[in-house]
């Protein structure tokens, strides 16, 4: 055994050119698939560590807490239940130890009977006392430290809360992973008015012989006998695996993730069974002596498949080391550290892939030199050589034009999302959150002290950011549901701010009774094209006569086209909560801010402001589709890698095999030009019948993914054109650059020894 492994040590060594460009192709292979397939295995096994996880599901839409206790009761298949509230940020204080970020959740008893998360410390009943809440393992020790977390008092707006317990943090794989703290919903009261109404989000458990199609019914029909509306939402229920990939980064980016991996793997295996097949004329000899000596066709099989084996642990150590220097540039792109990535099922989608390549790569071209007997391998491999090769940069031609027009596709696109007029202006525009009510100033004195700044332009107050605008469904005075608007709860000064002008409507009246509101275009549209909506009208129980029109501006995600806005007047708050400060300011230098903060903590009795460039938070949004770009274009690269080898591979093949013609034409008065040609000819054609089948499957793919979005870049047959323009170039300069040399020898060196 180590004198074979020492023999095809040697001939590794001895065809090192050969060899090395084997293993780059194997390494990209690897690489690609091992993050490619599983991050594929990553985002489709969300929450799947849960017992029973095949049967819990969310309810949508929110439903109160008292009509959730009763839907549990009266349908049977129910097993368990519990509820969330909508996302809070956090802001703890421990003595002089503040903590703010981060997210807490309003939760029952419930929780952690119905999901899988270890508790560390505490009772989970302890829930039930409004005084204490529940905190993550790594929330105790940002504000404990060493110090045992469970009965510390913490302070959260003025209230003393005290530590009832410690849970594992969240695994990477949850869809609930962000929360770091549980409060009791025991303590919550019901308030009237939408400024005040919390979302609870139902999820459930059903029996295991339960139709979800049947519960959803009962739930519906529950939910209806209690509505006080004419028309209400229709609840669905949501498999609680599939949340992430509904919510997340979605179904569109695991889907080309996977295709384009499997498309670079496909590749650089097609790639290195070529070189390999390459080979055969150098290697007749070496099988035909093996032959005479006894070998059989099992013996010719083992000795090249081993030969694949070993250069394709070469190829894993490399990527081994890759994935090890590379760790936090690849973690950043998976938004996920290595250890919580690598969990058991990737590990073992690792392991086969690496089981199935090493087999696709090593048994084909094993299989070739153990079944063509000694005497045809020369008649053959003469015959059958090109049209290996042909296939194969008829693929990486076709590959890498769809992976470059890809690119060019996302970025474009991204580029158009974060770059997009919102109808507002975003310019020097900043933001930060301010507590106001109770022992802290209130909005308009804050206001108004604020903008004593020189530096400061403008500003207002809103209980969110526009891009953040929630939704909202508008009644007809006989309670009929007639279309859905986004709302937002401001003060008079935010259109100015924002730089909306109105275009209906008194411009300087202010919003002075509860009921009335401010208008956009779309909303007036829609009232207008509506014969129900001539009366009085609803934001779900809240009556709202309109005062004014201002021009359309886009809220929420781009993914969504323009919505009916209404803006609601924002009442000063009779107890302490968060608001959105908006403010214009076109000299934010390092010295204003620290007047600025100064200037804040003195007005608001509060300190640690964090001040936001609304921009950088516009562009924030849309991170996912700049990590796609990200990806895309590490695969458009790995692929021109790929046609680089193929091409270096069959242009010097084709020199050196019509390097006699090429002498013999320059001696009879050929010019460079037609000898580049000449060679250029055949992979010319074979490009061309390439890249419309490249443009053709990125057609497909972006189209695919550019539905998500309302707002999206068209995809003319000039930027197709363009994009195929582009990869003829790359392709023609790279067989220029290999056939150079080629090209410029003297033909005596050619024919020397004719």
């Amino acid at each position: 055994m180590m004198k074979r492994i020492s023999y095809l040590l040697r001939g590794l060594f001895h065809s090192k050119g050969n060899s090395l460009t084997k293993i780059v192709s194997l390494t990209i292979g690897l690489t690609t698939g091992i993050l490619a397939f599983g991050y594929c295995v990553f985002e489709t096994d969300y929450d799947s560590f849960h017992r029973d996880a095949d049967r819990i599901y969310r309810v949508d839409y929110e439903i109160p807490l008292a009509l959730m206790e009763e839907i549990s009761r009266e349908i049977p298949e129910i097993e368990l239940s519990t509820v969330l509230s909508q996302r809070i940020s956090i802001n703890y204080r421990y003595h002089d130890n503040r903590i703010s970020g981060g997210e807490f959740r309003f939760a029952d008893t419930s929780f952690f009977r119905l999901f899988s998360f270890r508790l560390l410390s505490g009772d989970p009943q302890a829930l039930s006392d409004p005084n204490k809440f529940f905190i993550s393992q790594k929330l105790a020790n940002l504000l404990f430290g060493k110090e045992e977390p469970v009965g510390k008092e913490v302070v959260y707006n003025h209230q003393q809360l005290i530590v009832g317990g410690v849970y594992e943090d969240f695994p990477s794989n949850s869809f609930l992973k962000n929360i770091n703290a549980l409060h009791s919903l025991a303590g919550v009261t019901k308030k009237g008015g939408m400024q005040q109404k919390e979302s609870y989000r139902g999820y459930i458990r059903i029996a295991s012989d339960a139709n979800p199609q049947e519960v959803i019914r009962k739930i519906q029909t529950v939910i209806d006998r209690h509505r006080t509306f004419g028309q209400s939402y229709t609840y669905a229920l949501h498999p609680l695996k599939e949340l992430h990939l509904k919510y997340g980064w979605g179904y569109s980016s695991v889907y080309l993730v996977g295709f384009m991996g499997l498309v670079i793997v496909i590749i650089s295996a097609l790639n290195y069974i070529l070189i390999a097949i390459s080979s055969l004329i150098r290697k007749n000899k070496e099988i035909a002596i093996h032959k005479v000596n006894g070998a059989n066709s099992a013996n010719i099989f083992g000795m090249f498949f081993w030969e694949t084996v070993i250069l394709s642990l070469l190829a894993g150590l490399f990527t081994y080391g890759i994935l090890v220097v590379c760790q936090p540039f690849f973690e950043n792109l998976l938004f996920h550290e290595y250890a919580a990535f690598f969990n058991r099922r990737v590990l073992i989608t690792c392991g086969l892939f690496f089981l199935g390549m090493l087999f696709f790569t090593g048994g084909i071209p094993a299989r070739i030199f153990a079944t063509i007997p000694v005497l045809q391998i020369f008649r053959q491999v003469s015959q059958n050589r090109r049209r290996w090769k042909y296939l194969l940069l008829w693929v990486q031609f076709f590959s890498t034009c769809m992976l470059l027009t890809l690119f060019l596709i996302f970025s474009k696109q991204y580029n158009y999302l974060i770059n997009k007029n919102l109808g507002y202006d975003t310019r020097y525009l900043y933001y930060t959150q301010v507590a106001c009510g109770m022992s802290y100033p209130s909005m308009s004195s804050v206001k108004e002290e604020i903008k004593r700044l020189p530096f400061i332009a403008d500003a207002a107050f809103v209980h969110t950011l526009p891009l953040w605008a929630p939704q909202a469904t508008i009644y007809n005075q006989e309670r009929q549901g007639i279309f859905e608007c986004r709302y937002l709860y401001a003060d008079a000064d935010f259109l100015h701010t924002l730089q909306v002008p109105f275009i209906e409507g008194d411009t300087h009246r202010t919003l002075q009774a509860v009921n009335e509101v401010w208008i956009n275009e779309k909303f007036r549209d829609r009232l207008l094209s509506n014969p129900q909506a001539q009366s009085l009208l609803f934001v779900e129980s809240r009556p709202i006569t309109p005062q004014g029109v201002f021009r359309d501006f886009q809220v929420a995600s781009l993914y969504i086209g323009q919505q009916p806005v209404v803006i609601l007047p924002l009442e000063e708050p009779d107890t302490c909560r968060n608001y959105y400060l908006l403010f214009k300011s076109t000299q934010m230098t390092e010295e204003n801010i620290v007047l600025w903060k100064k200037k804040m903590s003195e007005i608001t009795h509060q300190s640690n402001f964090r001040l936001y460039y609304y921009p950088y938070t516009h562009r924030a949004a849309y991170e996912d589709q700049q990590d796609m770009c990200i990806t895309v274009e590490i695969l458009m690269y790995l692929a021109l890698i790929i046609v680089f080898l193929g091409l270096f591979g069959f242009v010097g093949d084709e020199i050196a095999r019509r390097m006699k013609e090429i002498a013999i034409r320059k001696v009879n008065g050929a010019s460079i030009l037609q000898i580049t040609l000449l060679l250029l000819r055949n992979i010319c054609l074979l490009a061309l019948c390439a890249l419309p089948f490249g443009l053709a499957g990125a057609y497909y793919m972006g189209n695919y993914w550019l539905d998500e979005f309302a707002w999206r870049i068209p995809l003319s047959l000039w930027f197709l054109v363009g994009s195929a323009v582009l990869t003829f170039v790359i392709i023609v300069f790279i067989v220029l650059l290999k056939s150079w040399q080629g090209i410029k020898a003297r033909p005596s060196e050619a024919l020397k020894n004719e």
